[in-house]
């Protein structure tokens, strides 16, 4: 019996080994390219672009949300009027346009395309009017409507997932927003160039969802913290200080980046250190839903609401400030 299991693994691996050198032609980027590809839409399978997939946000377009446009392409008048719904399946796909209104004074003229995300892959054939009034608009091939804009990367034909960065010219990041299949989904962050967090913002399919947290520029040290000295006897006023003239002689040349402004803020948490709410929101399906609390500076909370789905059930301010 575990003679036979062994030979089954090794068949299945000997097949696996044959269809990649044919179907890949033995080339791992191209393997790459084609599971990519397959996980597109996927925020979980594995090296799904959701999450390996890293581009410039200067490299990505914002097209937005489909329309279907008619033109009257007649010299002398041109019809108005006209009211089209798209009628759509389960998964978004149009089925038909349903002319809700035909509207007056149409030629025989008239064209009909989709702009707006993905509107290149609708091809639609020839309006057809009848005594001015439009009453059809035949599909001949029929693609997802989008109600809401999607960012697309590069030239590609179909929307983004993967994370967009921003960067300072030192090279430190701004922000990192993570997308799927076009829209923002999971955690979008910002930083100033030293690494301190200034907002940290969740969203679902494009729609706030979750906590959003906004914090104020400066560290607060722990109430413990004894400055100390240095080998070179440079006195550390604050643990943030000690803590980055220790990234300088850990990364080096790589002090500044990213990666050695996360292990300072990391370490500082660590320590005791924290960095002062300026705001802390919860949302729910793009609807202010849970506690809003508002603070200043020195921690003092300044607003406390309480939201349901959008409305505003309870409200209290507070004046106390601490010295």
């Amino acid at each position: 019996m575990r003679g036979f299991i062994l030979i089954c693994i090794a068949a299945l691996i000997a097949t696996a080994c044959m269809s990649f050198f044919i179907l890949f032609e033995g080339n791992p980027i191209l393997l790459k390219n084609w599971w990519q590809t397959l996980t597109r839409d996927s925020e979980s399978l594995p090296f799904a672009p959701y999450n390996s997939r890293v581009v410039s946000k200067s490299e990505i377009r914002t097209e937005e949300a489909n329309e279907l446009i008619i033109l009257d392409q007649h010299l002398f008048w041109k019809g108005s009027g006209v009211k089209i719904l798209p009628v759509v399946d389960g998964d978004n796909i149009v089925r038909e346009f349903n002319v809700i209104d035909g509207g007056k004074g149409y030629s025989n003229l008239v064209e009909a395309y989709v702009s707006g995300a993905g509107g290149n892959l609708f091809e639609l054939d020839p309006v057809v009017v009848k005594n001015g009034s439009i009453i059809e608009v035949p599909i001949k091939k029929s693609a997802k409507w989008h109600e809401e804009p999607l960012v697309y990367a590069f030239d590609e034909p179909y929307p983004f997932s993967g994370i967009t960065e921003n960067q300072y010219t030192g090279g430190q990041l701004i922000e990192q927003t993570p997308y799927l299949s076009g829209k923002i989904h999971g955690t979008k962050r910002r930083w100033n160039e030293y690494g301190i967090p200034l907002y940290s913002k969740d969203f679902v399919n494009g729609k706030r969802d979750g906590t959003h947290i906004y914090w104020f520029e400066q560290t607060n040290d722990p109430d413990d913290y004894i400055p100390i000295k240095s080998k070179s006897g440079e006195l550390y006023p604050t643990l943030w200080i000690k803590l980055r003239e220790e990234a300088k002689d850990k990364f080096k040349e790589e002090f500044g980046t990213h990666k050695a402004n996360e292990w300072v803020t990391f370490n500082y948490r660590s320590n005791g250190g924290d960095f002062p709410v300026r705001l802390l929101e919860h949302w729910k399906n793009n609807l202010r839903h849970g506690l809003f609390e508002g603070f200043d500076s020195l921690g003092n909370k300044t607003f406390k609401d309480d939201y349901k789905m959008g409305l505003r059930v309870k409200h209290k301010t507070f004046d106390k400030t601490k010295k």
